[in-house]
């Protein structure tokens, strides 16, 4: 700082016990900045994906793009169309979009019309943000004690399978399957078979900011 003539260190260590953590610039009110793992999660049907885990500040509108590739990996196929946040929407993610052949469910750019149309149904943004609610208020995801930075990730990534496998639950006939578990192989077949799911080729994209610091 002293031979540069600064009064900050860009990917600065800010605890000795987690060298790993960065501080990462939000701009809240009550948190200009905070410390712990950057995520962006995908979700299908109520169903999360974790797209991107980071100990540093990225750009999520680099992003995009690279979450319906992934999408396309999982599934074999685009999505019909993605509902993301502002952030990601800017022209060159809408053009790659468009050519694709996929529908983007976000604001316009440019000056709003006299009468605005409603390009996002105000009730289409809950399940994602509900899964985030529900991952920091039912399974600490806002409260990784973990040292390690390869522990905290594990503990990030069982959280969104936890939170997959809640879901799972309310949509498997579970005394159907309870009645055909047994020790046999053949079985256990059987039972995987009937946890099968449909996913349908939307997806909805966001970014979070954890807290991991201890």
């Amino acid at each position: 700082m002293y031979q540069t003539q600064t009064h900050s260190i860009e990917h600065r260590i800010v605890s000795i016990h987690q060298p790993h953590v960065r501080p990462i610039v939000r701009g809240k009110t009550n948190a200009q900045v905070e410390f712990g793992s950057k995520i962006q999660v995908s979700l299908m049907n109520g169903y999360a994906f974790l797209d991107e885990l980071s100990w540093d500040a990225f750009n999520e509108g680099g992003r995009l793009l690279s979450s319906v590739q992934k999408y396309k990996v999982r599934f074999g196929y685009y999505p019909a169309e993605v509902l993301a946040d502002k952030i990601f929407c800017n022209r060159e993610n809408r053009a790659e979009l468009k050519r694709l052949g996929i529908k983007l469910k976000a604001k316009p750019l440019g000056r709003p019309k006299a009468v605005e149309e409603k390009h996002v149904s105000p009730g289409e943004r809950n399940p994602i943000e509900g899964k985030f609610g529900q991952a920091k208020t039912a399974y600490g995801m806002n409260r990784i004690k973990a040292r390690l930075a390869q522990t905290s990730q594990s503990w990030i990534a069982t959280i969104i399978m936890v939170l997959n496998l809640v879901k799972l639950t309310g949509q498997v006939p579970l005394i159907s399957i309870f009645k055909k578990v047994t020790f046999s192989a053949d079985r256990i077949i059987i039972c995987l078979q009937e946890l099968k799911f449909i996913l349908m080729p939307k997806l909805t994209l966001k970014y979070e900011k954890l807290s991991g610091l201890t």
